[in-house]
């Protein structure tokens, strides 16, 4: 289930490296310490295993303020540094004043319920990952605890479903692109919000449910269904208001308890892709990154 994207939108290793130099230049005039590097790579232990994750702290970023933090997980075969080009969420959490990390899975994959471990029967605990990756960033940075959101594509976001379900104290709110709930139950313990965006013409998560790459053991719910579970479990109105433009059709439940919000973003023949500006009529109908970040940016776990 790898995204498709053009390689054009993929940073190189000597991009990466040029922002690393770049960032840790000398400090101002004041002789205060320079600001740490913009791009960081860490390294946690997790059950024994190293874990990685790609950390992203815009440079104009007000550290005395606590800051969202934003998770971006990949598809099957998706690195955490193909997720930066494909996304280009680093751009716009520098325009929105967010930290971004983007979490690297075991074998380019991730444990999220009956998908996505191909052939292997068990897999690692992602749900203790992920939380010490919030631990992690949170320790050394101003982060909001609030505002901690989970995003992803395909089998990534089947993944940032599970955490919605058993990460709901820590997690306010969950962006899918091209995925499904693929868990035997979910009963977050506090209301989620939730936004979705699929095509109908996804082959390899359909739409209408169905057979699911990426090695899952039963096949994924209809999108509809997922999204309409999401409403259910937030209290929200029983008929969402739809709205309709070229080929992407929104469905919006809202109010919904706590201040939480459910949102289906319907993509008329759209294909298995994150969908973003430049990918022609279809696959470019819709900024997905923008999108998510603006439908959770004013998400707040419930005091």
């Amino acid at each position: 289930m790898m995204l498709r994207r053009s390689a054009a939108a993929l940073p190189s290793s000597a991009v990466i490296a040029l922002a690393l130099v770049a960032c840790g230049g000398s400090g101002g005039e004041s002789g205060d310490a320079p600001p740490p590097p913009a791009v960081q790579h860490h390294a946690i232990d997790v059950a024994g295993l190293k874990r990685l994750y790609r950390l992203y702290i815009p440079l104009s970023l007000d550290r005395g303020r606590p800051a969202p933090l934003v998770l971006v997980l990949g598809g099957v075969g998706n690195s955490a540094e193909s997720m930066v080009g494909a996304t280009e969420f680093d751009t716009t959490a520098a325009t929105g004043g967010f930290i971004v990390a983007y979490p690297d899975g075991v074998n380019e994959t991730w444990n999220a319920g009956y998908c996505c471990l191909g052939r292997a029967t068990s897999g690692p605990d992602d749900v203790a990952f992920l939380g010490a990756v919030i631990d992690d960033v949170a320790a050394h940075n101003n982060v909001d605890p609030a505002r901690v959101y989970a995003t992803g594509v395909s089998a990534g976001g089947m993944m940032a479903y599970r955490l919605g379900c058993e990460l709901s104290d820590r997690i306010a709110g969950v962006g899918s692109v091209a995925g499904a709930m693929i868990l035997e139950d979910c009963h977050p313990s506090t209301p989620v919000s939730v936004v979705e965006i699929h095509g109908t013409a996804d082959q390899l998560v359909p739409y209408e449910g169905g057979r699911t790459a990426g090695g899952a053991s039963k096949p994924s719910p209809p999108t509809l269904a997922v999204v309409e579970r999401w409403a259910e479990l937030d209290h929200c109105p029983s008929a969402p208001v739809t709205q309709a433009e070229g080929p992407v059709k929104t469905k919006t439940w809202s109010p919904c308890s706590k201040g939480t919000a459910v949102q289906l973003v319907i993509v008329e023949g759209g294909g298995h892709t994150w969908f973003a500006p430049g990918l022609g009529a279809v696959s470019g109908a819709v900024d997905a990154t923008n999108l998510i970040w603006d439908f959770l940016k004013d998400r707040r776990l419930p005091r």
